[in-house]
């Protein structure tokens, strides 16, 4: 008897724990299989971005806890009564939908801003709600670009364009983890 996995429930995992790992290269992955016509030999495309938007939400709703955990620290308070701080609290518990939709779309905000959220004490069902709007929102714009590029220049332009999209996303990644170990340290006073 044989206890192997079938491929596609592989791929269907992949497609739910790669958000866990980068989010972006995850959802342009995932769109890309769910345009392409040739992925239907191997996977249903729309059950890999069903798995994926799984995924993308429950890897950031659990941020929000973090940010939520912080507000026991007695430095975390010291940090947030500093007036820039004091005035990213007051937009983002004003307008948190705002804030939450443009850290989506905006490299280098999405963690910040989901632990503000946690931390200043947006609402959790509030902060879900967007979560979810976003990820729809990012990943409709995705697939978009993803068939556009597709229709103009045929399946290999669509699927050159997430190759090439996704490695870019890897690189700023590596570049900023090489530019902040390369920073010589801040000395905080926290």
């Amino acid at each position: 008897m044989s206890s192997m996995i079938p491929a596609d429930y592989l791929i269907y995992l992949s497609a739910f724990i790669a958000p866990f790992v980068q989010e972006d290269a995850a959802v342009l992955g995932a769109v890309t299989a769910f345009a392409h016509p040739g992925m239907d030999h191997m996977a249903d495309g729309a059950l890999i971005v069903s798995a994926m938007m799984v995924g993308l939400i429950i890897s950031d709703l659990w941020k929000y806890w973090l940010g939520w955990a912080g507000r026991t620290q007695g430095w975390a308070h010291r940090f947030s009564e500093k007036p820039g701080v004091a005035q990213v609290r007051a937009k983002i518990v004003a307008h948190p939908g705002k804030t939450l939709l443009i850290a989506r779309f905006v490299p280098g905000t999405r963690i910040p801003a989901y632990i503000a959220a946690g931390f200043f004490g947006v609402p959790f069902g509030r902060f879900a709600a967007w979560i979810v709007v976003s990820a729809f929102a990012y990943t409709v714009v995705a697939w978009a670009l993803i068939v556009t590029v597709g229709t103009i220049a045929g399946e290999k332009g669509q699927l050159y364009l997430a190759i090439g999209l996704i490695s870019a996303i890897l690189l700023f990644v590596a570049f900023k983890m090489i530019k902040a170990k390369l920073r010589p340290p801040a000395h905080a006073d926290l």
